[in-house]
């Protein structure tokens, strides 16, 4: 009898221990086959069309798999449990009761996990680019998906929640516009002027900042003591004022050598305005 009962023992527990081994390796398994299809889709192979920028592909892959293996991770303790004949429904509710009140106690952290997720799924702005949130501006030095930190002009650096995130402004998407007002007195000859912007815009544009232009637009407003000449370009991000000031040094000179008067200096015989 005694024999018979530790067979039946040995049964029961091999049986179980199966069982659990099973829901192991199975759960095992699960990750590992979720893995590689979130790689194959966040990593297509060489050649094949890529839908997300790689560094962006990385973070979401990463996140995605670590909800998966955690989730799965879930349900096989739940199942193991039930080998041993323990009421799950408990746990379980249980698990909801304190992810609501975590859920409800941690509003804020939760906004911005979610901000941070679609600020990198959407690619609005990433590590190296310029930004203006609100009233902060500089430079992404790193970028999670609860935080984002940003270095301004003076070398400080602002944690700011994803959270509280609303509205961005990209200074390093695309194309950036230099637009350089020069004024010009009424007196100077406005064709001349206008030349002589050309000859800068000439020399201006082998500069590697710039990938179109400069276009001279001309007269834009007519001002007390002066006339302003507009000229734009198309340049590389953040180097809009590099050629700003360069387009204005040229200028100079070339004024200088070309004698065209600056406002706000009368010639000769134009004192309080009369010939």
């Amino acid at each position: 009898m005694e024999s018979i009962f530790k067979s039946g023992l040995m049964y029961v527990f091999g049986y179980k221990g199966a069982r659990i081994i099973a829901i192991v390796v199975v759960a095992v398994l699960l990750g590992r086959l979720s893995g590689l299809v979130v790689d194959r889709l966040f990593h297509p192979p060489e050649g094949a069309k890529k839908f997300l920028e790689e560094k962006r592909a990385r973070t979401l892959s990463a996140l995605l798999k670590t909800i998966i293996r955690y989730t799965l991770y879930f349900l096989a303790a739940i199942l193991i449990l039930q080998e041993f004949s323990i009421d799950t429904t408990s746990i379980i509710a249980g698990a909801g009761v304190v992810g609501l009140a975590l859920g409800v106690g941690a509003q804020g952290l939760v906004k911005d996990f979610i901000t941070g997720f679609f600020i990198i799924f959407e690619d609005q702005f990433a590590v190296g680019d310029y930004i203006v949130s609100d009233t902060m501006a500089g430079t992404v030095e790193e970028l999670t998906f609860r935080v984002t930190k940003l270095r301004d002009a003076s070398g400080v650096l602002h944690i700011i929640p994803n959270g509280v995130i609303s509205r961005v402004s990209n200074y390093t998407r695309g194309q950036m516009q230099a637009v350089i007002n020069i004024p010009v007195a009424y007196e100077a000859d406005i064709d001349k002027v206008i030349a002589l912007l050309g000859e800068a815009a000439g020399e201006i544009a082998r500069m590697p900042e710039v990938q179109e232009g400069p276009k001279i637009i001309g007269v834009v407003d007519l001002r007390p003591g002066e006339v302003i000449v507009r000229v734009v370009a198309k340049t590389v991000p953040l180097e809009q004022v590099k050629v700003e000031t360069a387009f204005r040094h040229k200028t100079k000179i070339l004024f200088e050598q070309a004698g065209i008067p600056a406002p706000g200096l009368l010639l000769p015989g134009r004192q309080g305005g009369k010939a």
